[in-house]
């Protein structure tokens, strides 16, 4: 409660206790992954979506669970074999995660990215939409990448004799500081 009417203040009780010792650790250690990170890895984790690896992980001991007591019932029809039911499924979801994890990892899309860099411009082609371009006086055009975004980009002939008016398709060349270099498409 005296934190929280502290920060109405601007101020804070737990930062007088950061600061009473200053205490700062530098370390040179040479740590490596550990046990349960590579365990997670094992189970494909870093490979599926972790809600997705998370219903696999259950689903797998549900029914490891529910296939034990099934077998212990109908053939042994013991029942004291009822408390090995949990680390068996323990163990059977384990090793059906890593296999199906597996293969549900290589069906799955990854994460793509539809970010388009200006150097990958080069070769393109765009439309003069605003302006008429001349040598020194640079006109926009616009070009639609390969996701079917556009971009707007400011375009200059290649030839100082040569002007692009507007609804010209050019193929642009170089980028500049501010503009492209561009070649009209029609000769």
């Amino acid at each position: 409660m005296l934190e929280g009417l502290a920060l109405l203040i601007g101020a804070s009780l737990m930062s007088l206790l950061d600061d009473l010792v200053d205490i700062d650790i530098d370390t040179q250690a040479n740590i490596s992954n550990g046990g349960l990170t590579s365990l997670l890895g094992w189970l494909c984790l870093n490979k599926l979506p972790l809600l997705v690896w998370l219903v696999l992980l259950l689903t797998s001991f549900a029914l490891g669970g529910l296939i034990y007591n099934y077998i212990v019932i109908t053939t042994i029809q013991f029942e004291f074999l009822f408390w090995l039911s949990k680390p068996v499924a323990l163990i059977t979801a384990l090793i059906s995660t890593h296999y199906l994890g597996a293969r549900i990892a290589k069906v799955i899309p990854k994460n793509e990215s539809s970010a388009t860099s200006t150097t990958e411009f080069a070769g393109r082609v765009a439309t003069i939409t605003l302006g008429k371009a001349s040598s020194g006086n640079a006109a926009q055009a616009v070009l639609i990448d390969d996701y079917q975004q556009k971009h707007y980009v400011m375009v200059e002939p290649e030839q100082k004799t040569q002007e692009f008016p507007q609804g010209t398709d050019v193929v642009l060349l170089e980028k500049k500081a501010s503009s492209w270099i561009a070649a009209s498409l029609k000769q």
